[in-house]
């Protein structure tokens, strides 16, 4: 008796992508909220430069032009399901080694703070890109609901 092979299930590559810009959103403003408690500031003053309030005030139609101008530039995506194991086993390869290698540490940690720094980067330009594009009257209404959210701030409902 043959078994014929399924159709393997995953992820689209829009889900993929919207995926990778949530988490690199989440990781930032987790390192931005993990930075002000260590600072003792309270996090209020760091948040206001985070990405969620002004994530929160685009419009769906802005939310929704920023993900295809990032799924649209060229040597820009999600890391491939092997890139991603090789990252994170070097990283624990690193942190298992005896006697421990700072440096080997350090270099794989970066390698990764390296690929999220990239997509920030990406996802300000493709956001600085959007309100470029707006008319006076629409950055008018976007800074008024960015100053809502920022008003509003970290401890919303």
């Amino acid at each position: 008796m043959t078994t014929e092979p399924t159709a393997r299930a995953g992820l689209s590559t829009p889900l993929r992508w919207l995926l990778v810009v949530s988490l690199a959103l989440n990781l930032l403003v987790a390192g931005l909220v993990v930075g002000a408690a260590l600072r003792h500031d309270g996090p209020r003053r760091h948040m206001e430069m985070g990405p969620g309030p002004f994530a929160q005030a685009l419009s769906a139609e802005d939310r929704r032009a920023i993900l295809t101008a990032l799924r649209d530039r060229p040597g820009f995506g999600p890391p491939s399901r092997e890139e991603r194991r090789q990252a994170m086993a070097e990283v624990l390869a690193a942190l298992r080694s005896e006697p421990f290698d700072r440096s080997r540490a350090e270099a794989a940690m970066a390698s990764q703070a390296d690929r999220l720094a990239t997509v920030e980067q990406a996802i300000r330009a493709s956001m600085i890109e959007r309100i470029a594009s707006m008319s006076p009257e629409g950055r008018a209404a976007f800074a008024d609901r960015l100053e809502g959210e920022l008003q509003r701030g970290p401890d919303r409902d």
